[in-house]
């Protein structure tokens, strides 16, 4: 097991510092059961940077950012400038940008263009064909981070939820956060006064569960959770003022989420404990940890011509082709954390017992012999 960590933590690091050029294309994802067209714009890893170039050899994870009230998707240009060249696909729903707004459209929005760009890694004539990672985010700003909780309780999809001065919404986020069961990270900022951390981000980060983060800026304000936009510095006109400046409240929140995504994402156990070693006060932020699950593994997934899994995906039965009829099995979360175990004493498998979703399996079939293969179950 500790060679397997090795390499495993290797994989991790190698993806940590590959650096992508940034493509990028405009969809109109249509949810057929709402009869709904969602504007989105999706920035992703490529060789050289263009519009509707072709992606990089790789399979990416997917991280869908909501924007605040009246704000648009292009006030977010940090975030996508700064993951994109790390290996992720960044998509922007722009939708509900007017004075009237329904959050759980919203939400609903957030959460389907994942599960739709998920599954153009199946679609031979898209540009994401093979290039989709079976894990994802959502994150959020002001509506976008109330939102954010909204899409995280209703998709099975996502593996973790980052909010930036997240609002209370209709229907409530405060309520969802309590059947939200992935990691999240909460960033909040002391001198908001558009969304007071008490108001808003804490009772959310309240409710959470599993592992969770709070994270709060220090003289951190709504609006600097965004690229500078008049629309959200006109309701700051009676806050406090700040000494931050948005290039340093900016660097703190990607101080955070940068190796909290790593571990979450990419399963790098190095990340998390990038993550652990930040804890405690920094020099912009404090950072407080509850996570008694935290990530205690690396995983990758490797290809081998002695082991097929089939159906895959498949309705809770996998039948195992294996050079033997005996080993031993793991099943993990798609944040590195073990949810089952047991001997295999036979070809099949019953899987029935665990939620549907995105899972990775581990069988030692002998001492030197491990494999690993990502599952879906649906």
């Amino acid at each position: 097991m500790k060679q397997l960590l090795l390499v495993l933590s290797i994989f991790g690091l190698t993806f940590a510092f590959g650096q992508y050029e940034i493509g990028q294309t405009t969809l109109t994802i249509n949810d057929p059961d709402r009869d709904r067209d969602i504007e989105t714009y999706v920035y992703y890893p490529a060789d050289a940077a263009g519009t509707d170039v072709d992606l990089s050899d790789g399979n990416f994870p997917i991280i869908s950012v909501g924007h605040g009230f009246v704000m648009t998707y292009d006030y977010y240009i940090y975030l996508w400038e700064h993951l994109v060249p790390l290996g992720y696909i960044v998509a922007l729903p722009n939708t509900e940008t007017g004075v009237t707004v329904s959050h759980g459209d919203y939400g609903l929005d957030l959460g389907y263009v994942i599960q739709a760009l998920q599954a153009e890694d199946e679609n031979e004539s898209s540009i994401f064909y093979n290039h989709i990672g079976a894990t994802s985010a959502v994150i959020g700003h002001s509506m976008g981070g109330g939102a954010s909780v909204l899409a995280a309780s209703e998709y099975s999809e996502i593996t973790t939820l980052i909010t930036l001065a997240a609002a209370e919404t209709d229907p409530s986020a405060i309520s969802a956060a309590s059947s939200v069961t992935i990691p999240s990270l909460t960033f909040a900022g002391d001198v908001d006064c558009i969304t007071p951390p008490a108001d808003h981000q804490e009772p959310i980060y309240d409710n959470l569960s599993d592992c969770k983060g709070y994270v709060l800026i220090n003289d951190g304000t709504h609006c600097q959770f965004a690229n500078s936009n008049p629309l959200c510095e006109f309701g700051e006109f009676s806050c406090p003022s700040s000494g931050l400046s948005e290039s340093d409240q900016h660097g703190a929140v990607l101080e955070v989420i940068t190796p909290w995504l790593e571990a979450y994402l990419k399963f790098s156990y190095d990340a998390w404990l990038t993550v652990e070693a930040l804890e405690g006060d920094q020099s912009n932020y404090n950072l407080s940890l509850d996570c008694t699950n935290a990530p205690s593994v690396s995983l990758d997934e490797t290809s081998t011509d002695v082991l097929s899994i089939y159906p895959n995906p498949n309705q809770g039965l996998i039948v195992l082709s294996l050079p033997i009829e005996r080993g031993t099995y793991n099943i993990y979360r798609m944040d590195g954390r073990i949810i089952d175990q047991g001997n295999i004493t036979g070809q099949e498998l019953d899987l029935n017992h665990i939620n549907d979703g995105f899972y990775l399996i581990t069988i030692q079939v002998n001492e030197t012999m491990i494999i690993n293969q990502r599952i879906l179950k649906q």
